[in-house]
């Protein structure tokens, strides 16, 4: 009689201890990842080593990640599905805070939070501003803002041994593609007091000849040509297929006549000579520390205040700097060496 009430006590005690753990686990915060872009993108990789920094301790919440992939099906059309898909995943999921990455996981998903009771919003990686998605009057939504290190551009064109020998101000010229994120960066770009360089134009281009055009275009009317989007370029006016980022990059260097930069790390990856770029680590940990303090600190994300980015990477192609003459100070290639973002 005896061994049957203990067998019945421990019986009791871990159907009690299941039943504890599986409440612990339902009742633990919720945390929804939404990239715009597909994991394999270097902006989205080195935005998650951001993130992953920060969320280590899982146990204390639930997290999910969902990818739109918008980067590489840039149609009208699929976006409105893959923001459809999303809007899914968050009513199936119900978070307590979604964490949206990037501009379109904004246009077409996390917008459609705007003050809805009992979610939070923590944005990244946006171009654009809070109020083109209604969060500047949101009482649920935080988040820091993209944004081009346009300081650190100019200051590292006027410490280049090759351009110093001008005899009169640098001309710049920005190149971009038709996407939504480069809309975000034109509108800094131009925003931006550049002198004493001169920014001598800027143009966004949907296809391939047109942009090979422009490319052709600058040598006569600038001295350095500056990127940042160049993935949604489309093979021509009759071909919406794609043109690889090596593809733009290897032949924008090679026919440009002029040394090509940009304005993201992941450049130098496809081909590039050199990057000054908003860091994808600081939006992922910045982001994450903001979840955080909503979903486990209880936080209200109207008390966090929306901030812009302030650190910047650099990542550098040595042997195209050498064959463009482009010579930076040395504590350029530290920098680049420090963040492994230097190729021999």
């Amino acid at each position: 009689m005896k061994i049957k009430a203990e067998t019945w006590v421990m019986g009791l005690f871990v159907v009690l201890a299941v039943a504890y753990l599986g409440w612990l686990n339902i009742s633990k915060p919720r945390i929804l990842v939404l990239h715009s872009y597909d994991p394999e993108y270097a902006w989205s990789r080195d935005v998650n080593v951001g993130l992953n920094r920060v969320l280590r301790n899982s146990y204390r919440y639930q997290l999910r990640w969902h990818y739109m992939d918008t980067k590489r099906h840039p149609t009208a059309a699929y976006k409105q599905a893959a923001g459809i898909a999303a809007r899914n995943v968050i009513a199936e999921m119900r978070p307590d805070v979604v964490i949206a990455l990037d501009d379109d996981a904004q246009s077409y998903a996390a917008r459609y939070l705007v003050n809805q009771p009992g979610i939070s919003i923590v944005f990244a990686g946006v171009n654009n501003e809070a109020s083109d998605y209604g969060y500047d009057k949101a009482t649920n939504a935080t988040g820091i803002l993209e944004r081009l290190p346009l300081a650190a551009i100019q200051e590292a064109l006027g410490q280049a041994q090759g351009l110093k020998a001008l005899q009169r101000p640098l001309r710049l010229a920005y190149l971009g593609d038709a996407s939504h994120s480069v809309e975000g960066d034109l509108q800094q770009i131009r925003g931006f007091a550049w002198g004493p360089v001169v920014l001598q134009s800027t143009t966004q281009v949907r296809t391939w000849p047109e942009w090979q055009a422009q490319v052709r275009s600058l040598a006569p009317s600038a001295d350095v040509l500056l990127l940042t989007g160049y993935r949604s370029l489309r093979r021509s006016a009759q071909d919406p297929s794609l043109v690889s980022p090596r593809e733009v990059v290897t032949w924008t260097d090679a026919n440009a006549g002029v040394p090509v930069i940009s304005g993201n790390g992941f450049f130098t990856e496809d081909g590039g000579m050199l990057a000054v770029g908003t860091s994808p680590y600081e939006q992922g940990e910045e982001a994450a520390r903001r979840a955080l303090d909503i979903a486990v600190r209880g936080t209200p994300a109207a008390q966090i205040p929306i901030t812009e980015a302030q650190h910047f990477i650099v990542t550098m192609n040595a042997s195209l700097m050498q064959t463009h003459g482009f010579t930076l100070p040395r504590i350029y290639e530290a920098a680049a060496r420090t963040g492994d973002k230097h190729l021999p």
